[in-house]
């Protein structure tokens, strides 16, 4: 533009873009690079002297001063100075990269970049040696839309190995393999001992040794634990198999109710379900384990003498069921944190009850919300789109 129409405000507008790339660039390169790393301190100054120079460049248009200064040579020494060490740095970080890399996908995506970087630097370079009175043609802002276009078909016909979270989630999905079959290796060992425990168990009742019947006890028991940590951690390591039918909400709380109330000595539950409630699709056994994690929960809280309400109500377009106890409540720094896998202010227990039962309802489209009730208790909300 600046060519057809000699408006320099055009060649100004241009200078913002030349000035921001050397730190997106060298940013992309870091992210390419390292991809579990969290961001380097680097990349902080890279975008503040990026940003200096490229506001200087729509002030010229407006201050005859700043124009004077952006003209001179002087803005383009100050542009070396700032930003040429990060673009050798990434050119450098390509270079190691590419030596350390293993596989040809790797190696072929890092070449690209190096290469489309050093054409970016090349080009950009014979702008600014025009200071040095060199013969060269000014390049630069042309070699910005080569090297840009080139980057975005390099990026379109590598998008695999350019996806970055399709990396990470490929290398999580083996992790979670490699988990699960440690967890099935572990089962089966321990049915073994478990077998082998309960006979061991038929032969110490008929001795007189009190104290070994009290060994087999602790055995059998923390084989259980140990079964418990197995079956949770299934629900982390493999994808959910949910078997959606119509369910009946109401059903589903009053057989869970039942069957809580064997393990639930010392809280005492209470029932406010709503009548004509519509049928939700869902997991009825899934369901039933989120509901019972929450009764539990609601217990632990309490203690002796707690009061529980489960509530169902219909608050179009979900079918709403909240849990109210009158226990403890929840610390507002914890708030924020309840859902995450294995936290738990607990001495016993993993928690990861709530994480499982937040997983399960959102595999089911539905949330669940949690806050703290005045004077005391704690309100869960568990919503399922009807």
């Amino acid at each position: 533009m600046f060519f057809f129409t000699g408006l320099r405000s055009w060649l100004y507008f241009s200078f913002i873009g030349s000035s921001v790339l050397p730190a997106l660039m060298f940013h992309f390169v870091r992210i390419m690079v390292a991809p579990q790393r969290r961001s380097s301190g680097w990349i902080i100054p890279a975008y503040f002297f990026s940003g200096l120079l490229a506001l200087s460049a729509p002030l010229a248009a407006l201050n005859a001063e700043v124009q004077a200064f952006v003209d001179s040579a002087y803005w383009n020494i100050l542009y070396l100075i700032l930003l040429g060490p990060f673009l050798m740095l990434g050119v450098t970080m390509l270079i190691y990269a590419l030596k350390r890399a293993e596989s040809e996908i790797d190696k072929k995506r890092l070449q690209y970049i190096l290469i489309v970087l050093l054409i970016g630097i090349s080009t950009g370079l014979t702008d600014l040696v025009q200071l040095l009175k060199f013969p060269l043609p000014p390049l630069g802002h042309l070699g910005c839309l080569v090297y840009s276009s080139i980057l975005t078909v390099g990026v379109f016909r590598h998008l695999a190995a350019f996806d970055i979270l399709a990396q990470m989630r490929v290398r999580l999905e083996d992790l979670s393999q490699m988990a699960a079959g440690i967890a099935h290796e572990i089962r089966n060992p321990l049915t073994s001992i478990k077998g082998a425990s309960t006979l061991l168990g038929n032969e110490l009742k008929a001795t007189d040794h009190p104290q070994c019947w009290e060994y087999h006890q602790l055995i059998v028991e923390e084989i259980e634990r140990i079964g418990n940590i197995l079956g949770n951690f299934q629900y982390f390591t493999r994808p959910l198999k949910i078997e959606k039918d119509s369910v009946t909400i109401n059903d589903v709380i009053r057989k869970t109710v039942r069957l809580a109330e064997v393990g639930t000595l010392g809280l005492g539950i209470k029932l406010e379900l709503a009548g004509q409630l519509p049928t939700v699709w869902a997991d009825a056994s899934l369901m039933k384990q989120v509901f019972l994690n929450l009764i539990k929960n609601a217990r632990e809280a309490c203690g002796t003498g707690g009061e529980l309400i489960i509530r169902t109500e219909n608050v179009f377009p979900f079918l709403k069921i909240s849990f109210y106890d009158n226990g403890r409540g929840i610390p507002s720094e914890m708030m924020t944190r309840i859902f995450e896998p294995f936290f738990t202010t607990k001495t016993a227990g993993m928690g990861v009850g709530l994480a499982i039962s937040q997983r399960i309802v959102q595999a089911h489209g539905g949330r669940i919300e949690v806050e703290n009730l005045i004077p005391q208790g704690a309100r869960f909300s568990v919503f399922l789109p009807l």
